[in-house]
């Protein structure tokens, strides 16, 4: 929204220069995204008029001027202008004036002669790109009087974010509205020409749903030519070009009060009703834009007995619009459903001023208001006579009355960690227009309709914290105090699982929280799935994203796909995002899930120069999810399954006391392909939320043992039903001062007997008390080989 400064100064008084105006209204909660400043880039420049010219006698192009610039004597100005003549108006930089380019006027000599100013062109005030003369004023001022203004438009346009739940910012008065409350200044209400309803004109409405109130007021002996000049420059202000006086100020009215407006040539309605209904099969209008539109079903339209005229909210029709022989004019203000005017404009790839502030919910109270604002511009300017009555359509009345919303005083403090009274309540939502009354202790705060966002209390607290300002909150020092606050584990979890992966070489992604609805077929997951069926989307951004994800593998493998594009070697990217998995039907809103998943993709990079280059595979992933595990403290108890409902393909489930904590695996050929994919890519995810849920204690950590260690290397023959994970953990629950356990060798043959397979595998022993000694270290493998026999069935291989 690209509001003008000397727009709002015409409602409430703006001392602050742009850029202080710009930074309170950013802490207001009004985002000012940018500062156009169109003012004149010169000073010190007047009105003048040449009283005498001559020509200098030392050059001939030259000439000398007398020139009543407003002060006590005639200025002596050399000028080699071709056009400068007496009588001529002109615009005179006087001793000390500024012209672009910071160039700087002093008085001086020029060929002999004392030149004590500059009669200036357009070119010299960088106003216009006319050098071959001076500027000659059609205009007649004060001499000395400042030509700033009359040159330039003086002004400085801030282009400020409104946010959807706020159309009432969309316009000039909403906009000086806030300041008024920023500052604390007077509100001045524009003028307007009193209207009483009738129902002489009668208006049809075929459901309330799409139209909940649709005004209108005729104009009769309508003279159609220009608008003022004041009015065409607050257009252009705008962004609208001019049109006409009665259109203009249709469009006038949009930008002041925020509410459209539409203008129909009373002449070339057939019949004496207007019909708000949807449009029927078959039917067509040329809108403004000169382009013939097919309507449907879904559309809206403004008709009259025989056809429609306009689509409602949208654009009106060219056949009803306002020309130089038009004589009579019907005004509509009305409010229309936001979806249908959605429906309306995505339909027909519409998108107007007026469908941008329907879509957001019109103010349903200002319709008439509206009407009377711009029946005054229109008697003001003589471009026509408005009727006295109005045809106002209304099906709720008291859809236009005020909410009225009990606030309570304590929990406005206890919010916002304030000690307001509540006389300071009533003045601070005075201030934004939201008046109140006591009701004992608090407050009954009436909330007009315009101010459609505040709807419970928690808003009008939400309002007060703005108007006190947030950052007065806290800063009072009789009643300070300094709390401390603490991270929550699970976030701690998650924050620590993303700098663990980031300090290992992973890359962090980020991806959107939707996802293709034909991902779930791409990957051939199962109906029973639940990732199958995720979450439509009501209003989606495009189809390619029209569902919520219900995992983070598709978004993970196109940025793949575009890495691998490059040829990206090694890439190790993970993202902690959260995942929306349907809940029953699917009907209601979905059960959120935080998901931490890592994948791997190309060839890996070598550590040393002397390292081979070679493709990741699945222990690089086996190994990583265990790291992870490990760091987080239950690498000893967790056990990795086959998914077999997963088969033919390889996933793996990790479970920790029964509960699944992460999920491995490679993504199918097949599926990898499908996106742009030819090298293999292995993937885990950490169930973040399971960990966190079954209460893993937090890592200990302790200091560096400076005392030596010692190893032992065993060598075990096991089933082949018992996995080397199974050891580790016999091996981890029985050796004290244990300080890792690394397996080194591993053999199946003939003869070991079938069913039978060896592990070798190093034992480190690290005591912080001191150097361990031969005979306890016996001891614990001791320990450790009985548990091996009598839990797994394990014994030592003797040969």
């Amino acid at each position: 929204m690209k509001v003008s400064i000397s727009w709002l100064k015409r409602y409430v008084d703006i001392e602050e220069d742009p850029k202080t105006l710009a930074d309170d209204l950013t802490m207001f909660g009004l985002n000012v995204e940018g500062i156009e400043d169109h003012r004149p880039d010169f000073t010190g420049v007047v009105f003048g008029k040449v009283i005498e010219c001559g020509r200098h006698p030392g050059a001939d192009k030259l000439s000398v001027c007398k020139v009543d610039a407003g002060g006590k004597e005639m200025l002596n100005i050399v000028c080699g202008a071709p056009n400068v003549r007496a009588g001529l108006n002109v615009a005179v930089a006087v001793n000390d004036a500024v012209l672009p380019g910071n160039f700087k006027i002093k008085k001086t000599k020029l060929r002999g002669e004392i030149s004590e100013g500059m009669i200036c062109s357009e070119t010299e005030l960088g106003i216009g790109s006319d050098p071959g003369g001076i500027i000659e004023l059609d205009f007649e001022m004060e001499p000395g009087a400042d030509l700033r203004e009359r040159l330039g438009t003086d002004d400085v346009i801030l282009d400020i974010e409104v946010t959807p739940n706020r159309p009432d910012q969309l316009s000039h008065f909403g906009i000086a509205r806030e300041i008024a409350a920023l500052y604390k200044r007077k509100l001045r209400e524009p003028d307007f020409f009193p209207l009483e309803t009738d129902d002489s004109f009668l208006v049809k409405v075929e459901d309330h749903l799409d139209c909940p109130r649709y005004s209108a007021v005729c104009v009769d002996n309508v003279n159609i030519a220009d608008s003022p000049g004041w009015l065409q420059d607050l257009l252009v202000s705008a962004g609208i070009k001019p049109v006409n006086n009665i259109v203009d100020i249709t469009n006038f009215v949009l930008m002041e009060m925020g509410h459209p407006l539409h203008a129909f040539d009373r002449d070339r309605i057939i019949g004496d009703t207007i019909n708000v209904r949807r449009a029927r099969h078959g039917e067509k209008l040329e809108t403004l834009d000169e382009v013939e539109r097919k309507l449907d079903n879904d559309i809206l339209v403004i008709a009259d007995d025989e056809m429609p005229i306009a689509v409602a909210g949208v654009m009106g029709g060219r056949e009803s619009e306002i020309r130089t022989n038009t004589k009579r004019v019907i005004l509509e203000s009305a409010v229309f459903d936001p979806g249908a005017v959605r429906r309306s404009s995505h339909s027909l790839k519409m998108d107007t001023e007026a469908s941008y502030r329907f879509e957001r919910e019109a103010d349903i109270g200002i319709t008439v208001r509206a009407l009377e604002r711009a029946c005054y511009l229109i008697e003001e300017t003589g471009a026509g006579e408005p009727g006295r009555m109005i045809t106002d359509r209304i099906e709720k009345k008291d859809s236009i009355e005020d909410i009225r919303i009990a606030l309570r005083v304590r929990q406005v403090n206890r919010l916002m960690g304030t000690h307001l009274g509540s006389g300071e309540l009533v003045e601070l939502l005075e201030r934004l227009g939201l008046f109140s009354e006591l009701s004992g202790k608090d407050l009954i705060v009436s909330v007009p309709s315009f101010r459609r966002d505040v709807k419970a209390e928690v808003d009008l607290i939400e309002e007060v914290a703005r108007v006190y300002g947030y950052e007065n909150i806290g800063r009072e020092e009789e009643r300070s105090s300094t709390i401390f606050s603490r991270v929550s584990s699970l976030d701690r979890l998650r924050e620590e699982l993303s700098s663990f992966l980031c300090a290992r070489g992973y890359a962090e992604v980020i991806d959107s929280s939707f996802m293709d609805p034909e991902d779930p077929e791409t990957f051939e997951w199962r109906k029973d799935d639940v990732r199958s069926s995720p979450v439509r989307l009501l209003n989606p951004l495009s189809v390619s994203q029209s569902v919520l994800r219900t995992s983070l593998l598709p978004g993970m493998l196109r940025t793949i796909a575009r890495n691998a594009s490059v040829e990206q070697e090694g890439i190790r990217i993970f993202e902690m995002g959260k995942v929306f998995l349907p809940v029953g039907s699917g009907d209601g809103l979905p059960e959120e899930k935080q998901h931490l998943t890592a994948c791997f993709a190309r060839k890996n990079r070598p550590v040393q120069w002397i390292d081979k280059q070679r493709e990741y595979d699945f222990l690089d992933m086996k190994g990583e999810l265990e790291t992870i595990f490990e760091w987080v403290g239950i690498d000893s108890s967790v056990t990795m399954e086959r998914d077999k409902a997963d088969e033919p393909d390889y996933t793996f489930n990790w479970l920790y006391k029964n509960e699944l904590v992460g999920i491995c695996g490679m993504i199918p050929r097949r599926v990898s392909n499908r996106y742009g994919i030819s090298a293999p890519v292995y993937y885990f995810t950490v169930l973040a939320e399971a960990i966190h849920s079954l209460g893993v204690d937090e890592p200990a950590y302790s200091g560096l043992i400076q005392y030596p260690s010692v190893k032992r290397d065993l060598c075990v023959v096991a089933s082949d039903r018992v996995r080397f994970s199974d050891i580790r953990n016999v091996v981890k629950k029985r050796a004290k001062h244990l300080e890792y356990i690394r397996l080194f060798d591993y053999y199946r043959g003939d003869n070991l007997g079938k069913g039978q397979r060896s592990y070798a595998f190093r034992l480190s022993f690290r005591s912080p008390d001191g150097t361990l000694e031969d005979k306890a270290v016996d001891k614990v493998i001791g320990r450790v080989l009985d548990g091996l026999r009598t839990e797994l069935q394990v014994s030592l291989r003797m040969e």
